[in-house]
């Protein structure tokens, strides 16, 4: 195959998608796939369909079938997986990433579903060969089909290795997922995919993977297509039918284009080239995980708000976007060209920090990342140390066979995690008081108070707490959250001494807790009263 066959295949899909846009985009007004502005997260200010990604896949459908017409097999050494097959089997999960799309932009798919429908279309890929067994990183070589087994299905032999698999399913998975994350900004993964598919093409040809090279030109022909109704003001979005897909043929093209020897990938370049959506997806994952936020929790601290945040238009977010792609793009053409992947790490790693720490310097994320940070950190000993009180506590109450012993041990650890702790009896008849008798007068300064009726040995009792901020060293709803624990068990423990009725604690619909302190702190718990029967 020579520079005018891929000449063409980019001239064919180009063609079709600027063709099918227009289509696709009265289908998804049809069909409901429209997206709204929100005025938080959402960058676009009009309703404007998405769905995009069909247009784009009509495109490499048509890129695809030019390419078989020059060469049925495009020079891959692999006679038991030849690219026709291959190809095949592309397709095939093409078709399913795509329904996935069309789901999620009609309907709003659950994580899982999605998920489910992205693991089918892996494993269809894996048993078709496109698969990771070895890859290179910096001249080492990494095996993963040290184990592995072949089975014998329909007549046919299936090569099983599971750490192959594993490997090859995180592979495709994030980069569907990090596509998917990036697509929040007209022309931003349209054009970013342009670079990275061309990137990619280079990488294929100078290894003389022609089939790779063939369908990444395919796709950089669909994406260019595709950019010219993509680009600000957006006539039509990719949508998780476009984003998904480009992730799984990026992904497809990172593992067949990069081949070195038999069956071995060399994944570094492939990695750097994606070296913008990586950033973008990995410091998401970073900032949820540091504020405790579900991974699925969408935000506002993605790369293009903060640019936009800067005063940047959509444009111009777009345009400066694309340089930083350009010059990761540029490192991994320069390594390859002086076939140096550890210059490549250096430079490509280098420029990602320096970016990412300028932009978000720009706007203190860095320094509320960084306190945020140190939150989480100080918070996960807070909540170690005061498990370690809590479980060490209810085992030692387990050797205990007097209730008085099972009581003191409560009351130290109820000391441990900074309340102070009055039990009150009551006799036959008499009720919880709004203020027991005996208490000091209550400060509405710097301390909480609230009470729990706990039955045990036969009479009603009335459990006192008082939290002092001033010299507790944990946070009040850590505290809290591991006390109620310990009273669970405690009255358990007493009650199964007494061959009572089981003990349990619930939440009344009117607390008496008392809340004395002024600050917001009975969003943790303290203006709720827990009631133990």
């Amino acid at each position: 195959m020579n520079g005018n066959d891929l000449l063409l295949i980019f001239a064919a899909s180009f063609t079709v998608c600027v063709l099918a846009t227009p289509f696709v985009t009265r289908l998804a007004r049809w069909a409901g796939a429209m997206d709204k502005p929100d005025n938080n997260r959402k960058v676009h200010t009009s309703t404007t369909p998405r769905m995009g990604g069909l247009a784009l896949a009509a495109g490499l459908f048509a890129g695809m079938v030019v390419a078989t017409l020059f060469q049925s097999n495009f020079g891959l050494e692999d006679s038991t997986h030849p690219w026709g097959f291959r190809l095949g089997a592309i397709f095939i999960a093409s078709i399913v990433i795509l329904a996935v799309g069309v789901l999620d932009d009609t309907q709003e798919l659950r994580p899982r579903m999605k998920l489910a429908g992205q693991s089918m279309a892996v494993l269809i890929l894996y048993f078709a060969g496109i698969r990771i067994d070895k890859i290179t990183l910096l001249g080492m070589l990494l095996e993963f089909d040290i184990v592995s087994h072949d089975a014998h299905v329909l007549g046919s032999v299936v090569h099983l290795s599971p750490a192959s698999f594993v490997i090859t399913w995180f592979w495709f998975i994030a980069c569907m997922n990090i596509w998917n994350l990036i697509d929040g900004m007209d022309g931003l993964a349209s054009g970013v995919g342009l670079l990275v598919s061309g990137t990619l093409t280079i990488i294929a040809m100078h290894g003389a993977n022609m089939g790779a090279a063939a369908l990444s030109v395919a796709l950089s022909g669909g994406l260019a297509g595709f950019l010219l109704y993509n680009w600000h003001p957006a006539c039509i979005f990719l949508g998780d039918t476009g984003s998904l897909l480009i992730g799984l043929l990026v992904g497809v093209i990172g593992v067949e284009g990069s081949l070195k020897g038999p069956s071995t990938v060399s994944i570094l370049f492939p990695i750097l080239a994606m070296g913008l959506p990586i950033s973008d997806t990995a410091m998401a994952i970073f900032r949820r995980w540091v504020r405790n936020l579900p991974l699925s929790a969408a935000d506002r601290r993605h790369i293009h708000h903060l640019l936009i945040g800067l005063g940047l238009t959509p444009r111009q977010s777009a345009i400066l976007l694309y340089c930083f792609s350009g010059f990761l793009c540029g490192v991994v053409l320069l390594g390859l060209a002086f076939n140096h992947e550890f210059l490549a790490l250096t430079l490509g790693l280098s420029g990602c920090m320096a970016f990412m720490i300028v932009l978000m310097s720009r706007r203190d994320e860095l320094s509320n990342l960084q306190s945020d940070l140190k939150d989480r950190m100080s918070r996960g000993r807070q909540d170690r140390r005061a498990a370690v009180i809590c479980f060490s506590t209810m085992q030692k109450q387990e050797l205990r066979q007097r209730p008085e012993e099972i009581l003191n041990l409560f009351t130290e650890a109820s000391h441990d995690l900074g309340f102070t702790f009055a039990d009150m009896p009551l006799g036959d008849g008499e009720f919880v008081p709004a203020h027991p008798t005996g208490l000091d007068p209550v400060d509405t300064t710097n301390h909480m108070e609230f009470r729990i009726p706990v039955p045990f040995e036969n009479r009603n009792h009335v459990w006192t707490f008082r939290y002092d901020e001033e010299n507790a060293d944990l946070e009040p709803d850590i505290a809290l959250r591991y006390l109620m624990r310990l009273v669970r068990f405690t009255t358990d423990a007493i009650d199964s001494l007494d061959d009572s009725a089981p003990v349990s604690v619930t939440e009344t619909d009117e607390p008496r807790a008392i809340t004395v302190d002024s600050e917001p702190q009975a969003d943790v718990g303290f203006g709720q009263t827990a009631e133990v029967r």
